[in-house]
């Protein structure tokens, strides 16, 4: 099944739908974890370290807005987009200060540009 511990790639292993999520503590989740939903309602629970490598992301967790209690929605991104920029966060700290040949981000032509948008909001 998926997980999100350690930042581990590949992208399938990336991330959790709360459907596939094993059950925990409410506290454990929201310390170790944080919960990004989609416009359609989809919901990613990643690491938090991973979702911090956002910049919009941290600043919603570490400042004052109602998103700090661990679960952020993003009306505005499809789930297919933040799946991706979810894989990315991941491939990000994958190979940030990696000392193997990093591999090509694969990124499908017709989403390029709904994707840069995305990653322009996001600072990641």
């Amino acid at each position: 099944s998926p997980t999100c511990r350690g930042c581990r790639w590949p992208a399938e292993n990336a991330a959790m739908s709360t459907t596939e999520a094993t059950p925990m503590a409410k506290e454990d989740v929201a310390s170790q974890y944080v919960k990004l939903v989609s416009a359609e309602g989809h919901e990613f629970i990643i690491d938090r370290k991973c979702a911090m490598s956002s910049g919009t992301i941290k600043a919603m967790l570490e400042g004052s807005f109602s998103e700090n209690c661990g679960e952020i929605k993003f009306p505005e991104i499809s789930t297919p987009i933040l799946e991706k920029v979810v894989q990315y966060v991941y491939y990000k700290m994958r190979y940030t200060n990696s000392h193997v040949r990093v591999p090509e981000f694969e990124i499908e032509p017709e989403i390029a540009l709904e994707l840069l948008m995305a990653a322009n909001y996001l600072d990641c």
